[in-house]
């Protein structure tokens, strides 16, 4: 469920009203209270009491939302409408961004109105389809992208569009967040914006480690697991939406996640998530929080995180 975000000029006219029909004189303590409140609202609004990373529910895509106490924010992708076939002259005039009834109601809910880093892990439409339609709503200040994607013509021109601090990324690169950083750990060359050319991130963050991965596949997956031998998570982002050709059962034997998060829309037409891959994960006894199924998943805390699913 996404709640809209509390409207702040209509507070303070409340406030306004109170203030002629109360008494100054004999009601100025309820409204220095009320005061007092809205202030409050607002200061929350800003600056969240708790840490949040949240596997916003797109139906079929990636978006994942990070924001500290601090009020810093990273987006790893916005997802988009994947359209196949021609449409109708109709259907072309009522086409609207998947993120207009998802992403962007719910960064509003959160009181977000500019956005520190945006990852775009690669190219593909259900990751980035959306870019330009934030950019109506957000202040973006950097975008992170991969050298691979910026070959793709296409996705080069919206990137202008967007006017914002372009960064190709390197591995070893950081970006700061909670009380840590996100540290990019692939891709290690220039790829073609595709699956395995996916920005893949690593952060342990109050001592929980997490693996972003993009719509990473199984070449990938072994080029992580050669070049980080010693890398394990507690938190595993499967790669592409839980797809056969991802999460293979020597890259969770590596990795040995205990929570696995799966993003895919509720029965979409690639059948994600597989079930064999549903298996890995239950064989080695991972537990899988899905957003077909379960909406939004979001992990909130000070010094620690608690996991709970949102419609």
């Amino acid at each position: 469920m996404v709640f809209g975000q509390p409207n702040l000029v209509l507070l303070f006219s409340l406030l306004f009203i109170l203030a002629l029909i109360y008494d100054f004189r004999k009601k100025k303590k309820i409204l220095f209270g009320l005061s007092l409140i809205v202030a409050l609202l607002f200061f929350i609004n800003k600056h969240p009491l708790q840490n949040e990373i949240t596997i916003v529910d797109i139906g079929q895509g990636d978006s994942i939302f990070l924001r500290d106490t601090r009020g810093r924010t990273i987006l790893i992708d916005t997802g988009g409408r994947v359209e196949i076939g021609k449409k109708e002259p109709w259907q072309e005039r009522i086409k609207k961004a998947n993120a207009e009834t998802t992403l962007i109601p719910y960064l509003k809910s959160r009181g977000v109105n500019q956005l520190d880093s945006l990852v775009l892990t690669h190219t593909d439409t259900d990751h980035m389809g959306d870019m330009l339609e934030l950019t109506k709503h957000f202040t973006i200040q950097k975008i992170y992208v991969s050298k691979g994607s910026m070959t793709q013509p296409d996705f080069v021109e919206k990137l202008q569009k967007m006017k914002a601090n372009i960064n190709v990324v390197e591995v070893g690169e950081r970006l700061p967040i909670f009380d840590s950083a996100l540290e990019v750990l692939y891709p290690f060359e220039q790829g073609d914006g595709g699956n395995n050319d996916s920005v893949v991130l690593y952060g342990e963050f109050f001592r929980t480690k997490f693996l972003f991965t993009g719509d990473l596949e199984i070449p990938g997956e072994e080029r992580i697991i050669n070049t980080y031998p010693n890398l394990k998570v507690d938190v595993l982002k499967a790669g592409h939406h839980g797809s056969k050709g991802s999460s293979s059962p020597e890259f969770l034997a590596h990795l040995e996640p205990k929570i696995a998060l799966i993003s895919a829309g509720k029965n979409n037409r690639y059948q994600h998530p597989h079930k064999e891959t549903m298996e890995r994960f239950s064989d080695r006894q991972i537990k899988i929080f899905r957003t077909d199924e379960q909406g939004a998943i979001r992990f909130r805390g000070w010094n620690s995180w608690k996991v709970e699913t949102v419609r």
